[in-house]
């Protein structure tokens, strides 16, 4: 309680004192640097400032943000000339249709906003709702702002950006659930701190996040991980309606977990993870790889992804596909999930699926169709995955799964 009192009183503190403390940033962007990584890579709600705030000049964008960690909220307000309120939420409805059961159900719900002033202080709020719409934990509950030049804080509760999927916010995902190593591996959202720069096409992270996984507002209790990230990117031209711009991005993350197997927040109690991947766009094809590697002092997991997406209309129908291949060197290392997750999952607790199976080897395919609405804020996609399970338990048996699975995912 002490906790979650601390944070949100910093927060507010911060928000006040924001025209008093900070100058208002630059918003002319460095001549050296990728006018498709700034749309990308800037939050939602800064976003919705630069679209309101008539002393803002808004960035010459030529590029669709289709690698955006989070989709702009629809609504936003202005409190004051130099306040931007923003309401935001997400719903995801499934239908899971496989050997291993059939179910119907509320995926993700929360419920949130987003507060901006112009000198660039920020705090984000996002609370997860049941299945039923009550209360089920706080998601995030994020005060973050600028410190120097490209130079930003953040501390809070929210998800760490850890790897390619689970650093992408829900909404923006093109499949309805992570990648099953993905998800065997990404924290959980906990209390921590950041600080983020970019230099030039070069960005980076660094941080630490506790062990405890509340889902209000955890402990610090523990001590934790470090979390640090390095990402450089490149585009080469490109138009607004048809981009044949060639955009490229690399980023190697790596987390070290001080509590080991005593850790709430990473599951597996995995002590070092890995994540180093790639990010291209060519036209209407867009395509992302990643090696994931983890090792605890009684598992070790590693595994590769590749996935790939076509619009067969430019912004409005996708096509997309993924391919994962998972290994341990431990029986019963690799964990696969089944069935619709529970509404806090992929935030809270990346692992809150009703169903999983233990294994040594793990392969699977998804491949579906996506159509696109009101700019992304509304996305109906349907799919089928083939799961292929070894080394099953003592007798090594083996496991093979069809199924689909459709999704409606509504934001604002």
């Amino acid at each position: 309680m002490k906790t979650r009192w601390v944070v949100i009183f910093c927060a507010l503190v911060m928000l006040m004192r924001a025209n008093e403390a900070l100058q208002l940033l630059d918003q002319e962007a460095d001549s050296s640097q990728s006018v498709f990584e700034q749309a990308a890579r800037l939050p939602s709600s800064q976003k919705s400032l630069e679209s309101n705030a008539q002393n803002l000049e808004p960035l010459n964008i030529n590029y669709p943000s289709r690698w955006g960690n989070e989709i702009a909220p629809k609504f936003s307000t202005k409190l004051s000339p130099a306040t931007v309120f923003s309401p935001r939420g997400l719903l995801e409805y499934q239908i899971y249709d496989r050997s291993l059961g059939r179910a119907r159900d509320i995926s993700r719900s929360r419920v949130g906003f987003a507060v901006q002033s112009e000198s660039g202080i920020e705090i984000s709020v996002d609370s997860a709702l049941s299945d039923s719409g009550k209360y089920a934990g706080i998601e995030t509950l994020r005060a973050s702002l600028p410190i120097g030049d490209n130079l930003f804080f953040s501390a809070g509760k929210y998800p760490p950006p850890f790897s390619t999927e689970y650093s992408r916010d829900p909404s923006v995902r093109w499949f309805p659930t992570m990648s099953p190593l993905a998800a065997q591996m990404a924290p959980a959202s906990s209390v921590g701190f950041m600080v983020e720069g970019s230099e030039s096409n070069v960005d980076w992270k660094l941080g630490w996040f506790g062990s405890d996984a509340d889902r209000s507002v955890p402990s610090l209790e523990g001590d934790g991980y470090i979390l640090a990230s390095v990402a450089t990117s490149r585009n080469r031209g490109g138009d607004g309606n048809y981009p044949q711009a060639n955009y490229q991005r690399w980023h190697l993350d790596y987390i070290y977990n001080m509590d080991g197997m005593q850790s709430e927040s990473i599951s597996q109690g995995y002590r070092n993870i890995v994540s180093a991947g790639s990010e291209y766009s060519s036209g209407r094809f867009d395509f992302y790889t990643e090696v994931l590697a983890a090792r605890s002092s009684v598992n070790t997991a590693y595994g590769v992804t590749a996935a790939g997406r076509y619009w067969l209309l430019q912004d409005k129908m996708s096509l997309v596909s993924r391919y994962q291949y998972a290994r341990s060197r431990d029986p019963a290392g690799i964990v696969s999930y089944w069935g619709i997750p529970d509404t806090g999952s992929d935030t809270i607790f990346p692992t809150a699926f009703p169903l999983s199976t233990e294994s040594r080897q793990l392969s699977s395919v998804y491949t579906g169709l996506n159509l696109h609405f009101d700019d992304n804020h509304f996305v109906i996609g349907t799919g089928i995955e083939y799961r292929s399970l070894s080394e099953i338990g003592e007798d090594d048996s083996s496991l093979s799964s069809w199924g689909w699975t459709t999704f409606v995912r509504a934001t604002f």
